[in-house]
């Protein structure tokens, strides 16, 4: 979706009718060139047409660029718009839960052209510092990544910030809460001397590694 814009500032001229008319061209949402005309019995009437409207047109794309609002409300607005038609129901409640309890809590009111991949890591750093599973933090992670790649590829904004801030690695994130995440390890059968002579061939996770020594 291309963003609606204003091309030029306006141009007046005399008409051959001795009205005055002036001429504004833009480019609406789907790219398209259009322009919007004016018509006065004097130059100046149509230059404070012209200047009105032109104030008027950038109001609203100040007010419609998501770049300009709050986290809050682009990110509701893409969860209902984008978000939604594209997953199952249940997928979607969990992404909103993320949204609602993870996100908004900390940069619900931050406007999202000024958040910063700072701003991002921060959020990550604070669910990991408070003990929340790996698992959940990463959610986290996924929506944010989704949503700012949404902007990015909208040009709503001109750099993704999710690009700086790649996921905690799961062992810096256990480490973090003082916690192991070691793999697993295989059981192991170990036999005493007395046992070799009748025990049955090593065994290690159910399988057979070697016949005992000769001579046991």
């Amino acid at each position: 979706m291309a963003q609606k814009k204003l091309l030029t500032n306006g141009k007046s001229f005399k008409r051959s009718d001795d009205r005055w008319g002036g001429t504004v061209w833009y480019m609406n949402e789907k790219g398209e060139r259009k322009r919007k005309c004016f018509s006065g019995t004097t130059k100046a009437e149509v230059t404070k047409k012209m200047t009105t409207y032109i104030a008027d047109f950038n109001d609203e794309i100040q007010e419609a660029n998501e770049s300009h609002q709050t986290l809050r409300d682009s990110m509701t607005h893409w969860l209902q718009v984008f978000k939604f038609p594209s997953v199952e129901r249940t997928t979607y409640d969990r992404c909103e839960c993320t949204v609602e309890h993870q996100i908004f809590p900390l940069l619900g009111d931050k406007i999202v052209g000024n958040i910063t991949a700072a701003d991002l890591k921060e959020i990550l750093n604070h669910w990991m510092g408070k003990g929340y599973a790996y698992t959940t933090v990463k959610k986290v992670y996924i929506v944010l990544n989704e949503y700012f790649r949404y902007l990015a590829q909208q040009e709503i904004l001109v750099k993704n910030p999710m690009n700086s801030v790649p996921m905690i690695k799961k062992s810096n994130f256990m480490a973090a809460q003082n916690k192991e995440d070691l793999p697993t390890q295989e059981t192991v059968t170990v036999f005493t001397p007395e046992e070799k002579s009748g025990a049955p061939p090593y065994i290690h996770s159910g399988r057979r590694l070697c016949a005992p020594p000769r001579g046991t």
